[in-house]
């Protein structure tokens, strides 16, 4: 098991050291916001992607993404009982995770964070990868808590979804900062004609997918940066989440399509600022020739 990257972590506790000195030295007003407020105000994107390749069986589809749970820091199991009602309320025909469900370790009872994730419900099925941290925690540990919740964990693999006599195609990767993607590997005997939706938990891969007939790449990691400021932007990106920070984006030179949420959790810090943590609902529509 490979340790977290050292000089990403410390530069990350640097500028947030920084970051709550500030706030303190601001009243504590905003510190409490982004302590207290803004890391629970759920904040749902609801956006329309329009693809030529779509069947036309899945022409208004409901795509629903979250990301980056990082159960155990500030998020235990009556927050994802509250966030697996608020996606059942979408009703989505396709749930994807796009990785990080605990964040240092296993706090949590696994079969009881498992019998939550079975609850979410998705018709056309519930689709996950694992993020840095899930290979942290262990690999052999959050792999079945998500299998046991329904959620079928593409590992450089892919699969095909079926909906009235037509069907798309549904890739995932390893993660890229502590496994090894392998997108030849994972779309080998994949039809190159077919919609196909990439799930990688790093959105930066989406340059190295680019080059293959992917439509839509579906990514977390970068928790939007956590921490934005007015013009400045992010204070800071992870490394593999630095290209593609949060929302959409056409990958230069190429048709491939980027969303990357800005995940549900917190990491290393228990702040989001102007950065609210995100459930995506992606409307496929058919786009004409």
């Amino acid at each position: 098991m490979q340790p977290p990257p050292p000089i990403s972590r410390r530069n990350f506790l640097k500028k947030g050291a920084v970051l709550a000195g500030s706030l303190l030295a601001a009243g504590g007003l905003v510190g409490s916001y982004s302590s207290y407020i803004e890391p629970k105000w759920y904040d749902f994107t609801r956006i329309t992607l329009s693809f030529e390749r779509l069947p036309n069986s899945f022409h208004g589809l409901k795509l629903v993404q979250f990301s980056d749970l990082h159960i155990g820091h500030h998020f235990n199991l009556q927050d994802l009982e509250h966030i697996v009602t608020l996606i059942n309320k979408e009703k989505p025909d396709i749930l994807t995770f796009t990785g990080d469900l605990f964040d240092a370790q296993i706090t949590e009872d696994p079969a009881l964070t498992s019998k939550l994730l079975a609850s979410l419900e998705a018709p056309l099925g519930k689709w996950a990868v694992l993020g840095n941290h899930d290979k942290w925690v262990d690999t052999n540990q959050t792999l079945p808590i998500l299998q046991e919740g329904g959620f079928q964990t593409l590992l450089n693999a892919f699969n095909k979804i079926a909906y009235k006599g037509q069907s798309i195609q549904i890739a995932g990767v390893e993660d890229k900062l502590t496994g090894k993607p392998d997108i030849t590997k994972t779309l080998h005997g994949a039809n190159a004609q077919m919609f196909t939706l990439l799930l990688s938990h790093c959105p930066d891969f989406a340059n190295e997918a680019a080059a293959f007939p992917i439509d839509l790449q579906l990514s977390g990691h970068s928790h939007g940066g956590q921490v934005r400021l007015p013009v400045v932007g992010a204070l800071f990106t992870p490394l593999q989440g630095k290209n593609y920070v949060m929302g959409l984006y056409e990958v230069p030179n190429s048709k491939l399509l980027v969303y990357t949420n800005r995940g549900i959790g917190t990491t290393f810090l228990p702040f989001r600022f102007l950065c609210r943590p995100e459930i995506t609902v992606i409307t496929l529509e058919k786009r004409k020739p």
